[in-house]
């Protein structure tokens, strides 16, 4: 029933779908499926969601780590040209930037991709995408083999602990895919709370309503304080002792700091403990 509905909302045929214990283990079959001495090499940004490049890794795949632009944008044509066949894996909107990929370069770079490079777009986060120069590539699905979109419950739907995912592509790649998967990896808990999210039409535009709400109080409070040089790993922890966990240090962004929007209540409290610790 779940990937009735999803291949509906999707548009695309039910065997074009294929379900993961998250899109977490739909990332791990890409890299097992098409990473690794026989196969080719990962290409990434850097930074990016990390976990394809343990997997493939961990598949004796070399792995190719990118920088973003300037502009904290994917670097497509040097991606492009490190791939050599293998996977080219582009998270979008990517995390931990929430910077897009724009919709007629990552065309451009799909429509230019040899056959034999497959390409895996991490839509997790496209509900929260709201850029006019951004667009889920799921309607290019029917007309690339070598294409596969993942998508998540994890996020939008707040399902993170529950674990569902799923992708889309062409039957011959959910095939491969499938061959490499366990047997009943998604649970009926998420099968049920993943199909009544799906039933539920004002789940979504709520959801993307209260985080636009948080997101735009958090943005209006740091433009008020200016952006000033902050040492990253003191201020962390002075947050941590103040009960606010804001995100992990990643290593190609030592000055950065990647904060997740919440409800409007969460925001407020990371708003004046950030007073506090920048005072």
């Amino acid at each position: 029933m779940l990937i009735d509905k999803l291949a509906k909302l999707n548009g695309v045929n039910h065997d074009q779908i294929l379900l993961g214990d998250g899109s977490g283990e739909i990332l791990k079959l890409c890299a097992e499926t098409f990473t690794g001495p026989q196969n080719g090499k990962l290409v990434a940004a850097d930074p990016t969601f990390e976990a394809i490049l343990n997997n493939a890794s961990a598949n004796g795949a070399e792995v190719v780590k990118v920088p973003l632009t300037s502009n904290f944008q994917h670097d497509l044509p040097k991606m492009l040209d490190s791939a050599k066949a293998g996977l080219i894996y582009i998270c979008n909107p990517n995390n931990p930037t929430a910077s897009i990929t724009p919709r007629d370069e990552l065309r451009d770079l799909i429509a230019t991709t040899p056959p034999q490079t497959t390409i895996l777009v991490d839509e997790a986060y496209f509900h929260y995408a709201d850029s006019p120069d951004y667009d889920s590539v799921i309607a290019l699905v029917k007309d690339h083999p070598n294409l596969i979109v993942s998508r998540t419950f994890s996020k939008i739907y707040g399902m993170a602990g529950l674990r569902c995912g799923y992708c889309v592509a062409q039957k011959e790649t959910i095939d491969r895919l499938r061959r490499n998967q366990m047997w009943d990896s998604v649970n009926c808990m998420a099968l049920a709370a993943a199909t009544a999210s799906l039933d539920d039409l004002d789940h979504v535009p709520n959801g993307q309503r209260l985080n636009r709400e948080a997101k735009t109080f958090v943005i209006s409070e740091l433009d008020k304080m200016g952006y000033e040089q902050i040492p990253v790993a003191p201020l962390i922890q002075a947050m941590k002792q103040r009960k606010v966990h804001v995100g992990r240090l990643f290593p190609a962004l030592p000055n950065h700091m990647r904060l997740t929007i919440g409800k409007k209540n969460e925001m407020e409290s990371f708003v004046s403990a950030f007073k506090q610790v920048t005072a």
